[in-house]
């Protein structure tokens, strides 16, 4: 697996200030919905993105991320070990941040200074029976999959005709890995309460009221972890970290340099080239 350096068009390089961050992104995702919040946190901060997995174009990995045995947890664990440098804050959005969030859950002690979950998957308060719940989950993925099509596209989405379009999420979700709703549901919805109690990594959670496809007002439910900061906000949608940016970037700008402060260079600083 590699990690690239995510950095801005024509920006010089990092100051010797700059704490690390490692972004892990969600299903049919890959690492370039990083480069808008990446821009917009500014120089302070070094982003590395990994084509994960679960973005059914990563070309494979040494862990079976949706067996029972292993689990995203384990497959993070290995890439954060392939970052060119010490990690300080750890990022992720929808099913990458269910995978930082199963990652810290179960490790005996903190492995970054700070975590960032935008869009977390979050189990419902009352699960309806099992297939009921299955084939939501996956109607919601074909749903969230067809969101981030839609704003990739941007403008040209306008001029793309409704069974063109359909043609493309149906592509889209063709890549998701099999298997990955179970996941979504059997692991990650239901990481144990306990386990989450007990997670001391400050962390930041962002979601929106209106965000109804996986995510939404139930990150509340987060607020078991002691040092868990979240915050639901009205107009943020289930991409907030490219719809939103500007704000999100202001936000976790805001918790990071209160929980993860950047220290003057020590001396001469070397480039990580990607």
């Amino acid at each position: 697996m590699t990690w690239r350096l995510l950095t801005a068009p024509g920006a010089g390089p990092p100051d010797g200030r700059g704490r690390v961050v490692a972004a892990v992104h969600g299903l049919a995702d890959n690492r370039t919905t990083w480069q808008r919040l990446a821009v917009a946190l500014g120089a302070g901060f070094r982003w590395y993105g990994v084509d994960a997995p679960w973005s059914g174009d990563a070309g494979g990995s040494s862990v079976d991320w949706a067996a029972p045995s292993a689990g995203p947890a384990r497959w993070l664990r290995q890439a954060l070990a392939a970052v060119p440098e010490p990690v300080d804050v750890l990022v992720g959005h929808s099913f990458g941040a269910n995978a930082v969030l199963d990652h810290l859950a179960t490790r005996p002690e903190p492995t970054v200074r700070a975590a960032v979950l935008l869009a977390p998957l979050v189990r419902p308060a009352a699960r309806a029976p099992h297939p009921v719940l299955v084939a939501r989950t996956r109607a919601a993925i074909r749903q969230v999959v067809a969101d981030g099509l839609r704003i990739r596209l941007g403008r040209r989405a306008a001029h793309v005709a409704d069974d063109v379009f359909a043609a493309m999420v149906d592509k889209a979700v063709a890549r998701v890995p099999d298997g990955a709703a179970h996941v979504v549901l059997d692991r990650l919805l239901a990481t144990p309460r306990p386990a989450l109690g007990q997670v001391s990594t400050p962390t930041l959670v962002l979601a929106g009221r209106g965000d109804q496809r996986l995510a939404g007002v139930r990150a509340t439910s987060l607020a078991v972890m002691p040092e868990v900061d979240v915050r639901i906000r009205p107009h943020y949608g289930h991409f907030c970290h490219i719809t939103q940016a500007t704000e999100v970037a202001a936000e976790c700008a805001e918790f990071l340099d209160r929980v993860v402060p950047a220290s003057p260079p020590a001396g001469p600083t070397m480039e990580v080239s990607a």
